[in-house]
C-alpha cells in the first residue's frame, strides 16, 4: 500500500475515533452552558467551566499543550497573537480567562452560542464605536477582577509573524489601572508552522475542525511573557512593547525552549 493511502486511511480512523467523543463532548457542554443560564444576565461568569472543557476539548483533538512562564495570578488584560479559533480553546486550558472575540464568533453553530454562556465579550470590528463599545466591556470587567484576553492584531494569522498591535483595546488597561501580560502562541511542526491549524482568509469552521479531526497529534507552544504592571506610559508603548515580546518569541518555531515548561494533555 502506497503512502498516501496510507496516510488517508489513518486520516479515516482518527476522525472515525475522535468524532463521537467531540460529539459527546459539545453536547456535555451545551448541557453545563444551559444549566449556568445566558451569560449577558450574569454579573460574574467563572472560568472554571470554560477551562475544563477546553482541557477536554484538546484531548480529543489530540492537541498537547505546552507552556512556558508565569500568568498573573490577578485581574490583568493578557494579549496573544491569533492563528486560529483553537486559540481560545489552548489558552483558556492553561491559563482560565475570559476573552474579547469578533462578532462573528457569535453566530458560529454551537461554539458561538458556548462562547456566549462562557462570558465571552464581542466586538463589532471597523469604526470608533466598536472599539469604545469594547473598551467599557474590558473596563468593566477589569475593574470586577476579571482577566480577559484579546487579539490586538485585529484578525488570525498562519502564525510565522505576528501583525501589528492595534493600540485602542490597551485604554482599557490604562483606564482600569490594571497589569497587561502578553501571551505568545505557536504550533510548530518539523521546523515551521503546522500547516492545518492557521484558521485564515475565507475558511469556514466546519471544513476546518473537519481537517483537524484528521490530523496526528498537534503542539500548541504558549509563552507568558512580563507583567507590565501600572501606571502604564501610553497605549502605544504597551502596544508596541508586547507585540515585540510576541514576535521575538515567534521566529523558530523548532527551537527548543531553554526555559522549563510544563506539558499537558
Amino acid at each position: 500500500m502506497s503512502d498516501p493511502w496510507r496516510s488517508r486511511l489513518a486520516r479515516i480512523a482518527r476522525r472515525g475515533a475522535r468524532l463521537p467523543l467531540l460529539t459527546l463532548h459539545i453536547l456535555l457542554g451545551i448541557l453545563i452552558a444551559a444549566a449556568l443560564g445566558p451569560g449577558q444576565r450574569r454579573r460574574y461568569v467563572s472560568t472554571c467551566p470554560l477551562a475544563w472543557w477546553s482541557r477536554g476539548l484538546c484531548r480529543i483533538l489530540g492537541v498537547r499543550l505546552r507552556s512556558g512562564g508565569t500568568p498573573h495570578a490577578g485581574a490583568a488584560l493578557f494579549v496573544a497573537n491569533h492563528v486560529s479559533w483553537l486559540d481560545i480553546f489552548c489558552i483558556a486550558a492553561v491559563c482560565p480567562t475570559h476573552f474579547l472575540a469578533k462578532r462573528e464568533v457569535a453566530d458560529w453553530p454551537l461554539f458561538g452560542w458556548l462562547c456566549r454562556r462562557a462570558g465571552t465579550a464581542f466586538i463589532r470590528r471597523g469604526g470608533d464605536h466598536g472599539a469604545g463599545e469594547a473598551t467599557e466591556q474590558l473596563v468593566w470587567r477589569l475593574r470586577q477582577g476579571e482577566r480577559v484576553l484579546v487579539f490586538p492584531e485585529g484578525t488570525s494569522t498562519t502564525g510565522e509573524t505576528v501583525r501589528r498591535f492595534y493600540p485602542r483595546l490597551f485604554q482599557a488597561a490604562i483606564l482600569a489601572r490594571c497589569p497587561v501580560q502578553a501571551v505568545a502562541l505557536r504550533y510548530p511542526r518539523a521546523g515551521s508552522v503546522h500547516p492545518v491549524v492557521p484558521f485564515v482568509g475565507d475558511d469556514e469552521l466546519l471544513p476546518h475542525l473537519w481537517r483537524l479531526l484528521g490530523e496526528p497529534g498537534l503542539v500548541a507552544e504558549l509563552q507568558f511573557g512580563l507583567v507590565h504592571t501600572p501606571p502604564h506610559p501610553s497605549r502605544d508603548a504597551l502596544a508596541q512593547r508586547t507585540q515585540t515580546e510576541i514576535g521575538d518569541w515567534l521566529p523558530g518555531c523548532d527551537r527548543a525552549s531553554t526555559k522549563q515548561r510544563h506539558t499537558t494533555g
